[in-house]
């Protein structure tokens, strides 16, 4: 790709209206914002940056650097390795369906949009059960097929994780669009920290330090009323 096609790859696969159903799923954030514990932009900052740096990095974000790098290789038997450990990382049952819900409409809709060979047959592995399919596993993979750097995948893979996570928050809190993009934009430099870790990781470094979220969807399953699926 050049890198015009490589940037309108990225505004694409991670666009919130890209068709993979993630604008559903609160991983835990909803239980937080019903008991009180986040009720403003600064609270969801806080937050926000604490869940980026000690669970999305050191998992899913050194997941889609793993998955790049085994898919230049052609290592799919690292690619079956890697969604194991996605799977045994996802303490709570909804988080763990969501990834994978969310990783298998992607490969669809990329497989479907540009055809690529190796997410094709990484595809073709879910469906035959060779492999599961998490989402960070997926990016990675069709990152490496569309030809663009570790680096700008990751960075676009944080920061529509985080815009992800943000909007939840916006929709329930609620909070104004307009501190959301500024928690976001404030989140730049932690973005671009983060995505220089997670692409230093191997697949045996994997792990979540922090679990916080995890034990709030576990609640979120007992919530009275729901707003979001996790």
């Amino acid at each position: 790709m050049t890198d015009t096609s490589a940037l309108l790859y990225l505004l694409q696969v991670a666009n919130a209206s890209f068709p993979i159903g993630s604008f559903t799923h609160s991983y835990g954030l909803e239980t937080l914002i019903q008991e009180g514990r986040i009720t403003d932009a600064r609270g969801l900052a806080d937050v926000a940056h604490l869940w980026l740096r000690y669970s999305v990095t050191t998992s899913e974000g050194g997941a889609v650097g793993v998955a790049f790098r085994a898919t230049r290789e052609n290592d799919f038997t690292t690619l079956a390795a890697l969604d194991e450990v996605l799977t045994a990382l996802k303490l709570t049952r909804e988080t763990r369906e969501a990834s994978i819900k969310i990783g298998r409409a992607f490969l669809r809709t990329v497989s479907s949009t540009f055809g690529w060979a190796r997410t094709t047959h990484y595809r073709r592995a879910t469906t035959e059960g060779w492999c599961v399919g998490h989402y960070a596993t997926a990016f990675g993979v069709a990152a490496a097929d569309a030809e663009i750097s570790a680096t700008e995948a990751l960075v676009a893979f944080l920061q529509s994780t985080l815009y992800g996570f943000l909007s939840v928050a916006a929709r329930i809190i609620p909070l104004g669009q307009l501190d959301a993009q500024r928690v976001l934009v404030e989140a730049w430099p932690h973005i671009i920290d983060c995505a220089t870790l997670a692409l230093g990781l191997d697949l045996e470094d994997l792990g979540i330090p922090a679990a916080f979220l995890d034990i709030a969807s576990m609640q979120h399953e007992r919530l009275y009323s729901r707003l979001c699926m996790s």
